[in-house]
């Protein structure tokens, strides 16, 4: 694990920050600005969810999507997954699937995180695999993940970690939730 200190901005503070005229925009841009130096890096899979939404949007608004683009080139440090991304994902995953997963005979029932359910409910837990991927960056950095998303799929991600910490694991992930 690279040990660099910083912030990795989800996809939800990217989009706001990304439009000033969002009514959240004051309130998440002053979560950026009390960062000062700290440095701020871009998830490639964020990026990428951003520009699918513009992809497909019925009516895109060019001028918006600049803006967009403008803000990507602002915070040019923009982390995809590689290598080493490998055992943080690889850990957090498994820490979710014993906290979570349905056993069967020969491994798990559900195959991807967004087919994990609640035990007793049957409720989806949300857990949403483009989320653990930018959380197994973060992680993988050594990053705050500052994020706006407090639903229950976020929450078991960092249950996860923080069993993972617990346990000994070298996987820490350190998320900071913005309102």
């Amino acid at each position: 694990m690279t040990a660099v200190d910083g912030y990795l901005l989800d996809n939800n503070v990217i989009s706001v920050l990304a439009r000033p005229s969002d009514p959240r925009y004051a309130g998440i841009e002053s979560h950026l600005s009390a960062l000062g130096d700290a440095p701020v890096m871009l998830p490639v899979i964020a990026i990428a969810e951003i520009e699918f939404g513009m992809a497909t949007a019925a009516n895109p608004d060019p001028a918006q999507q600049a803006q967009v683009r403008t803000f990507f080139g602002r915070y040019p440090l923009h982390l995809g997954i590689d290598d080493n991304t490998v055992e943080a994902y690889a850990q957090l995953r498994a820490e979710i699937w014993r906290l979570y997963a349905t056993p069967k005979q020969r491994g798990h029932k559900e195959r991807l995180p967004e087919q994990l359910k609640d035990r007793t409910t049957g409720k989806e837990l949300g857990i949403d695999e483009r989320d653990l991927l930018i959380a197994s960056v973060a992680a993988q950095y050594n990053l705050v993940l500052a994020t706006m998303d407090q639903n229950e799929g976020m929450r078991r991600i960092e249950a996860a970690a923080t069993s993972l910490v617990e346990r000994g694991s070298p996987v820490s992930l350190r998320i900071s939730y913005w309102k």
